[in-house]
């Protein structure tokens, strides 16, 4: 019974010899900026930063060269940030694994870093006789132009990045996410400007004599705004006479992202005789139109 003993602990022995060291390759992964701010205004828009990867092996064991697969979760089109109050209104952006908005990051095959390919990061690195590794990317976050109409407000998107060994079946050996922030602000300018209204009035004229001007605002979607002259009345300086200025848009108006067309109508009191001393005279009055938003 003793040999038998002796040979069976003989061959533990020899097994534990027998097993080679080892270690694994550590990562950790950092985005920066760690949050990416852009307004939108329906031109496109662009923003750029880098993923950053340290990694750590141990050199009497691990390799010196290691292939890294980093894949973004994306799709060719790119992501949907969500409006913060109203998930169903998103806005499109992608990002690009380049300088350029060419060669979309995606969580699926492989490309090379600036490329025009569209895939995950596939890089082979080589630790050299070192035990640290750090590489950097460049990556572009482009919100394309002509998505109006958009919501005013901000849009919210996180979006998560990994890293693998050798390919996309890899070991995770880092994981990392950076914050996406779109504003949409409330703004309203006039596409087109109200011009000046010409009226020729007789004295005495036996009925009010009218004309108007067309204007058209344009504001974001959503946004809310007001239309006001400073005076409703008031008389042409020189020729003396009195009229009255009314608009077309009244109360509480909602922005669409599209032109929207208004009119300033004018009526100058009938039977005023004026102030001319001559056949034909002239005279001009200023007003101010304000949109409030």
């Amino acid at each position: 019974m003793s040999k038998i003993l002796h040979r069976l602990l003989l061959g533990a022995a020899a097994l534990l010899c027998s097993m080679p060291g080892w270690s694994a390759i550590t990562c950790s992964t950092a985005v920066n900026p760690s949050s990416v701010n852009l307004i939108y205004n329906n031109t496109s828009v662009s923003a750029q930063g880098t993923v950053d990867i340290t990694c750590m092996r141990d050199p009497s064991v691990d390799p010196s060269h290691q292939t890294f697969w980093i894949g973004m979760t994306q799709t060719p089109a790119g992501r949907n940030a969500p409006l913060d109050v109203d998930a169903t209104k998103t806005i499109n952006y992608v990002v690009y694994h380049s300088t350029t908005t060419r060669g979309v990051w995606t969580e699926a095959g492989s490309a090379a870093a600036g490329s025009t390919a569209n895939g995950a990061i596939v890089d082979k690195q080589n630790f050299h006789a070192g035990s640290t590794l750090s590489l950097s990317y460049t990556f572009t976050l482009n919100i394309p132009a002509g998505q109006a109409p958009k919501p005013a407000g901000v849009y919210l998107d996180t979006v998560p990045i990994t890293v693998r060994d050798t390919d996309g079946a890899g070991a995770i050996l880092s994981t990392a996410s950076f914050n996406v922030y779109i504003s949409i602000p409330r703004s309203c300018r006039f596409s087109t400007p109200p011009s000046g209204i010409n009226v020729n009035y007789t004295a005495f004229s036996p009925t009010a004599v009218t004309g108007s001007s067309s204007f058209a605002i344009t504001c974001t979607q959503g946004t809310t705004y007001t239309i006001a002259l400073d005076q409703a009345r008031s008389v042409v300086p020189t020729v003396g006479l009195a009229y009255g200025l009314s608009l077309t848009a009244s109360g509480i108006n909602t922005g669409t992202a599209l032109a929207q067309p208004y009119s300033v109508n004018i009526s100058v009191d009938a039977k005023q005789p004026g102030s001319c001393n001559v056949s034909t005279c002239s005279g001009t009055d200023t007003r101010t139109l304000t949109v409030s938003y």
